[in-house]
């Protein structure tokens, strides 16, 4: 790599979220009030169909896997008696608001305007190349890419803002259209952006390179073009993808939710279902840990750090038992400044990092930040441009860069072991091989990374039954 490391910041243009650009829409869709019941047992069709021809605006999905059915649409002069006949005639354990789902990156926001004191010279075939230090880094440069790259029998399903079918690095590998949760949007392309990025540090052939160059990627959309989401959506893709028969599912969102809260409390053991669920199908998720700089693992301090001293709130779905929960690390090998920490973290990968010294030096180090793939129908950021990007690439930082690469990791590892004993790979045996053969730095402790910052190239490499 081309001694570049250090770029000078004089003037500075806006970077939004995660560096990357954000479709920009004048108008936000109005969702309607919706619930999630929890049945006390099964429902029949034509009692649900009964409850929908009294009250013809109203959509229902029964998640008949988990016992539980969203009514959505409901108008505000409605809800109070569509309750009442949930109680009735659906004998309703419990009725819960549906609550909105975020992306981990919200949190960042970075203000920025960047002139370059240096010039770049390298042509396309290089320029790429000399970005990807993440992806070098967990596959000792490439080489565990001679053990596999992955195969479209071994599907990946990204739950998120969808994908851009149309991104050259991508489209080869999108082996289903998927489905959309998002009531406005039908179909499972990415307006948005984040679904993309998180899409190419799996499986991007091309320009930039992901971890599996030939995994098989299936978009389950549940954020729509403004990054907004609601629970029962994101249980739905959840559900759906664990019977799509997915190997892996990516989770790189957020919630926080009260334990002292009675809705939260349900809510939490809704999300809990879905993931003993996907589970018990042999469908391994994982789950960005979160960029709020906080320890996840103590509900008590989280609380305090949200501003609630007097409340107990969890973090989810990172976090959980019954997920692979994965925290940020640097170019430099560090806990990354913004990553959620814990207890309950699993494991670590690269998310990158502006350079500590930003806020006093004004310099930021843009090696230390993670490139991958961007819908070529966003607008570029002036940032991309002026290092001599095409469209369709761009910077960014975060947990949900890092969980894709444990989610590539754990897709290949089902792959290999696939190829070479000719049957499924159990949940518990990924787990243990990604944790036994992880990278172990000195300065960081378990709370930070778990088992220490995953090493696909290792894993792959010792592999056992």
């Amino acid at each position: 790599m081309k001694n570049l490391r250090r770029i000078s910041m004089v003037f500075i243009f806006v970077i939004v979220s995660s560096l990357q650009p954000i479709s920009s829409h004048a108008e936000e869709p109005n969702y309607d009030e919706s619930i999630i019941i929890n049945l006390d047992s099964k429902v029949s069709e034509s009692t649900i169909n009964k409850v929908q021809e009294k009250y013809s605006n109203i959509e229902t999905n029964y998640i008949k896997e988990l016992d539980l059915l969203v009514i959505d649409n409901i108008k505000p002069s409605q809800f109070s008696a569509i309750k009442d006949i949930a109680k009735e005639k659906l004998d309703a354990k419990e009725i819960i608001e549906d609550k909105e789902i975020s992306l981990p990156d919200k949190s960042k926001q970075i203000p920025a305007k960047v002139a370059f004191s240096s010039q770049f010279t390298e042509d396309n075939d290089t320029l790429y190349d000399s970005w990807l230090w993440n992806i070098k880094q967990v596959t000792n440069d490439y080489r565990s890419y001679d053990i596999n790259k992955g195969s479209h029998n071994t599907k990946v399903g990204v739950i998120d803002s969808g994908i851009d079918f149309n991104h050259p690095d991508l489209k080869n590998n999108i082996v289903d259209t998927g489905e959309s949760f998002v009531p406005v949007e039908d179909n499972t392309q990415d307006f948005y952006g984040h679904g993309t990025s998180v899409a190419g540090i799996i499986a991007a052939n091309g320009g930039v390179k992901g971890v599996g160059p030939n995994l098989g990627l299936v978009p389950y959309k549940v954020f729509d073009k403004n990054g907004k989401s609601k629970t029962s959506w994101v249980i739905s893709a959840i559900v759906k993808a664990t019977e799509d028969d997915m190997d892996v599912i990516n989770l790189s969102l957020s919630t926080f939710l009260s334990k002292k809260d009675k809705e939260d409390r349900e809510t939490i053991k809704l999300f809990e279902k879905a993931f003993k669920f996907a589970r018990k199908h042999n469908t391994l998720i994982v789950a960005a840990a979160g960029n709020h700089g906080y320890d996840i693992s103590n509900s008590k301090k989280l609380a305090q750090q949200l501003g609630k001293p007097k409340d107990n709130i969890l973090h989810l779905p990172g976090g959980d038992k019954d997920v692979i929960t994965v925290s940020a690390t640097t170019a430099q090998n560090t806990k990354a400044s913004y990553s959620n920490y814990g207890k309950n973290i699993s494991i670590a990968a690269p998310g990158g990092d502006l350079d500590p010294s930003f806020l006093d030096t004004n310099k930021i180090d843009l090696y230390s930040l993670v490139w991958t793939t961007s819908p070529v129908n966003i607008p570029q950021t002036p940032l991309s441009k002026s290092l001599g990007f095409q469209e369709g690439y761009e910077p960014t930082l975060g947990t949900s860069v890092a969980a894709p690469i444990v989610t590539a990791t754990a897709a290949l590892l089902k792959t290999e072991y696939y190829e070479k004993y000719g049957e499924e790979m159990p949940i518990r045996k990924v787990e243990e091989i990604l944790y036994q053969n992880t990278d172990h730095v000195e300065n960081l402790d378990k709370n930070e990374v778990g088992s220490g910052i995953v090493n696909a190239y290792e894993s792959l490499l010792n592999i056992e039954r």
